[in-house]
């Protein structure tokens, strides 16, 4: 069984709605319609669980702020 929804919108609507988000928010839109949010998901539970280990932002610049 399946259920199907019909929605009209408006792209002007669409429009002003994204022109009304937050930074953050239109971050993670760009990031959902690119395709690269799974991506982002999956790298924040590897982080979260523990999988893999972050760099603080002296190892990250390390040399670059050195030499």
């Amino acid at each position: 069984m399946s259920i199907g929804v019909t929605v009209e919108l408006k792209v002007e609507e669409l429009a002003n709605s994204i022109k009304k988000l937050n930074k953050t928010d239109k971050e993670m839109l760009l990031l959902l319609l690119s395709g690269e949010g799974r991506e982002i998901a999956k790298r924040l539970k590897d982080i979260k669980s523990k999988k893999v280990k972050t760099l603080s932002r002296e190892e990250v610049f390390r040399d670059v702020l050195q030499g």
